[in-house]
């Protein structure tokens, strides 16, 4: 990881960056990861091309990815039909108790969008539909920190599902080390 720089860090995963290279090297142990550099998500402009390029000794795999800068403000960086389904996606919201049916809790959810998505709306079911593989746990959380905007102001979905089982294995993890 010589002349790598840290850019990024989250329950899963590190990211770095080299300079101004345009791409970035991820450390994770997540499954979503995992699935989209297998290619079972939905080719879709609305999630980024993740490509494995090795598995490491302690369990966790590098993944490269090209790099997006930060988005800071959703409403300016995103073009005007993004930032409707930015919000839309938003809004929505999932409570479920049982979490073997959270899938199809999510499912629904997608389901409720503005038919103006309609597209959108089969391509993250189609993500889900992927991610069951991992699990029925599936969440999805959409803040400016896990976006991306391409130079047109497209959205990106760089880091939105995870797996709430996954989570809590990590965090027990740190509570364990006494590391929270």
């Amino acid at each position: 990881m010589k002349n790598y720089k840290q850019i990024g860090k989250g329950s899963f995963s590190t990211v770095y960056r080299k300079g101004n290279d345009k791409d970035v090297l991820i450390i994770s142990t997540d499954p979503v990861k995992e699935c989209m550099s297998l290619d079972w998500f939905p080719e879709s402009r609305l999630f980024p091309k993740v490509k494995r390029i090795s598995c490491n000794e302690d369990g966790s795999q590098t993944y490269v990815m090209k790099y997006y800068g930060k988005v800071t403000a959703p409403k300016r960086q995103l073009n005007k039909r993004a930032y409707a389904l930015y919000k839309e996606l938003k809004n929505l919201s999932v409570l479920c108790l049982d979490e073997n049916l959270m899938y199809e809790k999510w499912i629904l959810a997608f389901n409720s969008l503005s038919n103006r998505f309609k597209n959108v709306i089969e391509v993250l079911q189609d993500a889900v539909d992927a991610l069951t593989n991992y699990g029925p746990d599936i969440c999805f959380e959409i803040s400016p920190r896990n976006i991306a905007a391409t130079k047109s102001g497209n959205l990106v979905l760089l880091d939105c599902f995870f797996l709430r089982s996954e989570l809590r294995k990590v965090k027990k993890k740190l509570e364990d080390n006494n590391l929270i």
